[in-house]
This record gives structure tokens, sequence and C-alpha cells, in this order.
């Protein structure tokens, strides 16, 4: 590739002087109080962008709750001057955007300026587009300050957006001047955006979803921003080595991030520890502890297709400069010096760090009480700037919708309690009232360990004033539950309270210490002593001794802050995100809650970006789709994918259908090719299942699956194997968290397989086994377009929704799956016949594990079959305790919890029908068609759609 020096005077000046409208204009104030744009340089060497009358182009970076209200109208933009009539849509050409470019890497430069190669080139053309998003971006949230609609908050824990620049040009509508520009410097748009590292904010379904939301927010007109943290080094990068899965620091951010802007000015003081007291005003003060700041790095968000450019608000964390002690530093003792600095950035360190030890769980809890403090001090204060100089709390919840995506935002509900009590003066009913009718919760697990519990001790030394508030929340839950169900049945009290309550293991409230005591029977409790002493006759006639009877020491169970219960209590709203999940959330997690809030409930089916994930990802297929529709109106409207079903059987579209299946999976041979040194053939089928790493998800199932068509093939000659096996490449992706230790196991027995079956002369092409290291959103969206077959199955019942099986079927993927999640509802719109069913249903789940756990369950001889071969010692190492897991009846880590065994016949045998299919390329082309056609209700437009409507009730707001 050619490369281009912008050194020395006469390029620097060319750099200048070609630079867009955005670098070639300073803002100047006029006597008049208004602003005015004044060129910097010569007319003919610029080029105009399109700017609305009277916007700001670049506002103060505060945040909006820094500015009075009445302030707003100030900063304009005398733009009939140079003729500037629209904000949007930009439409330079590509001498402006090579310009840009251009400009960026002489004057934004975070390279030397003796080279321009493909690193620089990125940075350039990211920090080029940023300055098209600023003018939207800041003009959308003037206008929002301005009419000040209701705004829907969206907090989550992880946000996994990937790569940026592709989405951003593509929502612009600038991916070909993009193109255009830097191919004339010597480079291809592909190349550079793919310099760019994937943003390391999030694991997994729950990240990947919440950015696709803020996608449709953004596209769909949507008052709405999200907030989550900045991490520094993320979750982890994933390195693959003979013993298994190995994980080292992620360094997305070791060269800076072109996309965010830091907003120093946008900062919010967070406490931990310290105790509560009374102040001179009657009212509870929180004083003492440990004080960090927050301060707020803003990346943004734009629609397609408009002019709306919604923030990603991420808090960073560090401590004043006043708590670095200087004299202890001068005297040699560096670390302690640096010891309040270091405490308050390593909480934004990674991603959901290693809670083994008590310093890990206190640090994932400062994590979670940072993202709900700092939020709703900057949620609190704009609400305030927008009421101008008369504050009416009541309309808070008229104006602010809070929604919390899993429970790790439910620190939500106490904080917004103690800002409206203790800052803001309201009483406690007030208080309440206001905050339930703000904040909904979104549900994603059914999982035990998912629904979060925290230590009572640990919280109340972290976050006294917020344990306060929790136990006045439990003792209102308690009043609640004791006047609906009253006191006349102790039994049936006791255990509403116990599966209701938010304090677990913790005595009732003082005003409740007697309701559930049980009349004692005297006649029962003559009769139970009695018995007890005749026992203790007969051992002492038994042994000739006198019967010692020494009492069992009583372990108390540990008091825990059931935090899910908090979050249905808290909120006005609870909603699963598939059908058959909030169904299992209604009738199993939460039942006791539907019974005396039944209203409360709702289901909200997930849904993906077709931009991203179709439009952009797979432009082959898109392409395509838009010929034979006949529009590009199926990016924004989804429904319109179902008319590809009228030609589904005919081969002209069959012809360009696998064509474009043909290119993608190219792409996937040379990335398997960079990533892992195996070569595999393009023909064969690209069967891939790629997700977060956990028993429940079951690639155990899928890699014995595998082990028993590796020996099935053994057992055969060349020519019987060809006739009984189609080609397959079983390609796996996911990462295991890093103290998961049965999940390290799997990765470690997949790449075992792997590099034996792969090795195997016998085998050559007919089955390839790849595991891709370090998967994440760029991987998915090469591996997702060139997939055939794509597996989700996963234990009924314990999936909430997947979101990667709704991009599979989008992109023309075929899935193998059981009866969980979306699979459900993508089976329906697919069509039974276009979908591989197998497994146990949902509602067997329960009574199968209790049959294993009365030893009724027989194995199929096929599930021993491929234990024995594993434990043969074919794949080299001792899988003893992984295979362990899936033997025994009861037990931690055994029993076969997830069903694995009970399963694997019905999987293999669907996997047999997925090889006749196969065969038949007409027929599976077919089918791959009418996987795409019936996707389109899996668009997250749909679901932001709904959310707005029945949980936040906001409105759609289109800039002027």
């Amino acid at each position: 590739m050619d490369t281009m020096r912008l050194s020395g005077v006469s390029n620097r000046t060319e750099s200048l002087l070609q630079h867009n409208a955005l670098s070639s204009f300073i803002a100047r104030r006029c006597d008049d109080g208004r602003w005015r744009r004044t060129r910097m340089f010569p007319a003919s060497r610029s080029r105009t962008w399109q700017l609305s009358p009277k916007k700001t182009l670049f506002p103060s970076v505060k945040s909006i709750s820094s500015e009075p209200k009445e302030k707003l109208a100030d900063v304009a933009i005398d733009s009939e001057q140079e003729g500037f009539s629209s904000l949007s849509p930009f439409g330079p050409d590509a001498a402006s955007l090579a310009s840009s470019i251009k400009y960026h890497s002489e004057f934004t430069p975070l390279f030397s300026p003796e080279k321009f190669e493909l690193p620089k080139a990125f940075f350039a053309t990211a920090q080029s587009v940023r300055d098209a998003l600023i003018i939207n971006w800041n003009a959308t949230y003037e206008y929002y300050n301005r009419v000040n609609p209701k705004q829907a908050y969206y907090l989550s824990m992880e946000f996994l957006q990937g790569r940026a620049l592709s989405n951003a040009v593509g929502n612009l509508g600038l991916t070909g001047a993009y193109a255009d520009a830097l191919k004339s410097l010597g480079f291809d748009l592909e190349s550079v955006a793919g310099q760019e590292p994937d943003p390391a904010l999030g694991n997994g379904g729950l990240g990947r979803l919440a950015s696709c939301f803020l996608d449709s927010m953004a596209t769909l007109n949507y008052p709405a921003w999200g907030y989550g943290l900045r991490y520094k080094y993320g979750l982890f990068k994933q390195r693959i080595t003979k013993d298994g899965q190995e994980e080292a620091a992620e360094d997305w951010l070791e060269l800076s991030n072109p996309w965010e802007i830091v907003r120093n000015d946008v900062s919010y003081p967070i406490k931990f520890y310290g105790k509560v007291v009374f102040g001179s005003d009657g009212k509870k003060q929180w004083i003492g502890g440990e004080d960090i700041v927050a301060v707020a790095y803003d990346v943004p968000i734009p629609g397609y297709k408009t002019k709306t450019t919604i923030n990603l608000r991420l808090w960073s964390t560090k401590a004043p400069s006043a708590d670095f002690d200087l004299s202890s530093y001068n005297s040699g003792k560096h670390t302690e010096a640096a010891e309040a600095l270091f405490n308050a950035e390593k909480i934004c360190y990674v991603l959901y760090p290693g809670d083994e030890s008590n310093e890990g769980k206190a640090l994932r809890l400062k994590q979670q009480y940072t993202l709900c403090s700092a939020s709703l001090q900057d949620i609190v204060a704009r609400f305030e700037t927008r009421s101008g100089g008369s504050v009416n709390w009541e309309e808070f919840p008229e104006k602010v919708a809070v929604q919390m995506n899993d429970t790790h935002p439910t620190l939500c509900i106490p904080e917004l309690m103690r800002i409206l009590m203790d800052l803001k003066g309201l009483s406690w009913e007030d208080a309440w009232k206001i905050t339930q009718r703000t904040v909904a919760y979104t549900n994603h697990t059914v999982l035990p360990e998912a629904l979060e519990k925290w230590s009572l001790d640990l919280m109340g030394k972290l976050l006294p004033r917020h344990v306060e508030i929790i136990e006045m929340i439990d003792e209102e839950l308690v009043s609640t539950i004791v006047s609906e169900y009253g006191t006349a049945d102790p039994d049936l009290l006791k255990g509403k309270l116990n599966a209701m309550r938010i304090l677990e293991n913790v005595e009732l409230p003082s005003a409740f210490a007697d309701v559930i005591v049980k009349p004692k029977n005297t006649k029962d409790s003559k009769e139970d002593a009695q018995t007890v002493l005749k026992k203790e006759q007969e051992e002492e006639e038994t042994t000739g001794e006198e019967a010692v009877v020494i009492p069992e020491p009583k372990v108390k169970p540990p008091k825990m802050v059931r935090m899910a219960n908090l979050a249905v209590v808290g909120g006005h709203a609870v909603n699963g995100v598939a059908e058959i999940h909030s169904e299992i959330v209604k009738k199993d997690v939460f039942n006791e809650f539907v019974k005396l809030w039944p209203d409360k409930f709702q289901n909200k089916t997930n849904g993906v970006t077709p931009r991203r994930w179709i439009s952009f990802c797979n432009p082959y297929l898109s392409d395509i789709i838009t010929n034979w529709i006949g529009t590009e109106d199926w990016v924004l409207n989804t429904e319109k994918l179902a008319e590809l079903r009228k030609f589904a059987d005919d081969e002209d579209l069959q012809s360009e259908w696998r064509a474009a299946k043909k290119k993608n999976k190219l792409k996937v041979v040379s990335l398997i090719k960079e990533r892992t040194g195996y070569t595999v053939n393009p023909d064969a089928m690209f069967d891939i299942q790629i997700k977060r790493i956990h028993e429940y998800k079951r690639q155990l199932l899928n890699i014995l699956g595998i082990v028993y068509r590796y020996k099935k093939m053994k057992e055969m000659s060349a020519s019987e194997r060809e006739k009984a096996f189609i080609p397959r490449v079983c390609i796996f992706g996911g990462k295991a968290f890093a103290t998961y230790v049965q999940a390290k196991r799997i990765v470690k027995f997949i790449t075992d397989v792997g590099s034996t079956i792969n090795h195997d002369p016998e085998i050559g092409d007919l089955l390839k086994v790849i595991f891709v290291p370090d998967y994440n959103v760029s991987v998915a969206e090469l591996l997702i377009p060139a997939s055939e077959l794509s597996q989700h199955i996963s234990t009924a019942g314990m999936e909430a929704s997947g979101t990667s099986n709704m991009k599979f079927s989008m992109n023309g993927c075929i899935l193998i799956g059981t009866l969980d999640g979306a699979n459900v509802e993508i089976r329906e719109e697919v069509g039974e016949e276009n979908f591989f069913l197998f497994g146990a249903k949902a509602d067997e789940i329960v009574n199968l594990r209790k049959e294993r756990a009365e030893g009724k369950f027989v194995p199929d001889p096929t599930f021993e079959e491929v234990k024995q071969f594993v434990r043969s010692g074919v794949f080299g190492s001792n899988y003893d305790e992984l295979i362990g897991s899936l033997e025994g009846n009861e037990g931690f880590g055994r029993a076969d919890y997830f069903l694995v065994g009970k399963d694997f016949p019905s999987y293999v045998e669907c996997q047999e029908k997925v090889d006749e299919a196969y065969r038949d390329q007409k027929r599976w082309t077919r089918m791959s068609i009418l996987n795409t056609a019936g996707s389109f209700k899996f668009s997250s437009d749909r679901t932001i759609h709904e959310y707005a409507k029945d949980i936040w009730n906001i409105k759609q707001v289109e800039l002027p």
C-alpha cells in the first residue's frame, strides 16, 4: 500500500487550506452577543457543510445540567450569510473528506509526523467522522434542552459497542465518500476500519443488547441515552495456549479512543464507608469515609438516516490531587502516598473483577454504586436545569425514565431515595412514590447465581446510608405483605415473607416480630417431649451408659440483600426478554410478586439492530435483498424482509444467495488462518457456536457431538465416511470467566479435540474443529455472515433470550437448538421446517432433575460410548473432572445438572437430519432465505418502540 508523508511546510499548508468547513471556520462573538462563523481560509479552498439556522456549532462541553436554562438561546450561528440550509444529511465529496483526514493527521496528532500509515490513518479518519457527529450531537441535546421532553436513561454495566468507524459512516450515509477519500490517500476503508480496537466494555449478550438499543433509540428519534463505566482494561484479552485459556489485560485504550470526549466539568462526588449522623436540621447526613470523583466521558451514538445523535456517557473514577500525599512521597513512602489515587482509579480498571475474595466483592459493589450514583446525580442535575427556576419534584417521573439493565444497577433505587430525601429535602413517602414511578427493571436470567445477592455486612460497611434505606424499604414490603395476606395462617405468611423479602436471613422488623409466631399445641409438645425421653432411655439401656446429648453447633446463614427483589419492589415495571422467559419469570422466579402486583410484569422480546447486523456487516447479502425487494427501506422497516418469501424458490435468487455466502466464508477462511494457523475448506458447511462459555449454554454438548462424529468416522473406510458425513468446519468462540474453572476446562477440551482432529490425515477436510481466540463483536461481524448452521443449544428454560440467534437467522443461517429463549419465537417466525429442533422442553426439566436425584436416569448407550472414548486418552489430557460433572446423581458439580446426557441422543439424531438437508443445496438455500425473511420481528427497533410505549412513556422527538 502506498503511504503518504505529511511533513514539510508545503504539505501542512495544503492540508490546512483544503480542510473542510468544520475546521475552516472559527466562531466569533459579535457585538449583539450572537456567535457568527468567520472563515479561517479563503472561500475558494474550503467545502461547505450543511447546518441549520441558529444551531450551536460547538457549544460548551459542560453537561446540559451545568448551563442555566435561560441562556440556552444565547449561543447561535448566523448561518444565513454562509448559505447553510439544514443540519443533515451530510454530503461532502471525497476531496473534502480527504482534506479533513489530512488536517487531523497534522493538527489532532497522536503519532509522529514522519509517517502516515494505517494506525494514523484510522485515528485521523475517526476524528474527521467525529467532526460530523459533533454537529448533530450538540444540536440534538440543545433541542432536547429546549423542548424538555421526557427522556429515558439506560443504565448498564456493559456496552459491547464493537468498532465504531464503519457503523458511524454507514449511519451518516458517508461510506462511499470516505472509501473514495481514503483511496485517494492510498488506503482502503476496510483496512483502516480494521485498525480500530473493539471497546472492551462488555462480556456478551447483555452488553451487545444495550448497544443495539442505543442504535435504535437514536435511529427512531427517541430522547434517550446510555450510562456505563469506562473500563480501562475491560474484561480481558483471551489467549489460547496448550493449557487452554489464558487471560491478559485488554489494551483497547492504549492508543486512546478517538470517539470519546472527556467532560472535565461534568464530575460528581462518590462516597464509600463513613457513618450516618443527624445534621443540625434533623436530617440524616452521610459523613466521613472515602471520597472519590466520577468524571464523564461522552461517546456520540448516531442514528441511521436521521439528525438525531444521542449520547453514551461513561464514568471514569479518580481522586482529587489533594489526596496525593506529597510529604509521604518525598520521604520515600511512594506506595502509601498514592494509595488514595489507586483506590479510586482501580474501580474502573476491569469489568467484573474476580469476586472470590472479600476485596473483589467490595470492588464489584463499588463499581455498581459508582455507576448508579454518578448517573443519578447527573440525571437529577439535568432535571433541575430544565426545570428552570421552579423545580417540582412530583414532575420528575414525568420527565425521567430510568431503565436498569439486569440487577447490576439496582442500587439506583436506594440512591435516588437518598438524593431526594437527604439532599433535596423530600419526605419518605414522596421520595418513594417518585422512585417507584421512575425506575424499571429488565430481568435477563433465571439462574440463581445471576440474581445477585450481596452481603448485608459488606454493604453496611461500604454504603451505610443505603442499608438504612433498604431496611426501610424491606419494612414497607413486610407491611404490605402482612396487610395483603393477614396473620391467620402463619405458614402461608412465613412462605410469602421468605420468598419476597429483600433482606434474607434477617429477623423481621420489630414492629412485625410477632406476626408469624405459631401457637403452641400443648398436647403435641408433651408428646414430643415424651418421644425424646423414651429415645434417650432406650439408648441408655442399650449402651449401659447415661446418654449424653451433644447439640450440634448452629451455623447462622449469612445475612444477604436480594437485589432482584429490591429491583421488583422499587420499580414500576419488570420485563423479561423473550416470551418463554417472561412466562418463567412470572411462573417461577417472581411468582409471589406477580400474585401481589400482576400489572408490573411484561415481556419485551429482545432484538438486534439490522444496520450493524445485516446492512453493514454483510454488504453482499444486503445488496441482494435490496435488489430483490426493490427498496432499501428494509433497513429501517424490517417487515419488508418478509417479501423475500415469494422468491424463495427462484433459482436466480438462490444462486446469488449461495455466491454471497461463499464470499463471506472466504473471509472467515482468512480469519481462521490468521488467528489459528489452520486451513479450512470454504466448501464445507460452516457450523458455528459463538457465545460466552457457560455450562448452561452447553458448548460441552456440541463438542461431545463432534467427538462422537469423529469416532464414527474413524470406524469407517474413506468411502463410507464420505457417504455418511458432509464436510464440516465446526467453529467455537467465546470467553470463559477467569475464575469459572469448569468453563475453562471446556475451552481446553475443545482446543485439544481440535488439535487431534485437525491433524488426522484420515479425516482431512471432512471435519475441522476451530476455536477462534479472543472472540468479540468484530469477529462476530465476520463469522455470522459466513455461518450456515448455528448452535443455540442451551438447557431449555435457562437462556433468557439470546440475541446471537437473531443475528444468525437474519443472515440466512439455519439454527439447531432447543425450545429455549428467543429460539421459540424464531422457530415460529421462520417456520418449523426451517429450524432443527431437539431436546427436552422447559416444563420437563424439573422432573428430569428429580428423576436423576432419585437414581432413575438411565444414560443412552451412545452417551456412555462417547464418554469412554474421551477417557481413552485419544485427545491427550485427563478429563476426569470434566466428564465427572456428567455423572452421579447428586452433588455440586456433578449429576449433569444441565442435562447434556439426557439430550445427547436427540442431539446426535438431529445432526443427522442436518447432514441430510445440507446435501440438497436447493432445499438448504430455500431454508436460508426463509430464515432471513422470517427474522423481521427481531429488530431492536421493534423492541425499543415497545419499551418507549409500555414502560418509559416517551415520545419520538425529531429535530427540525
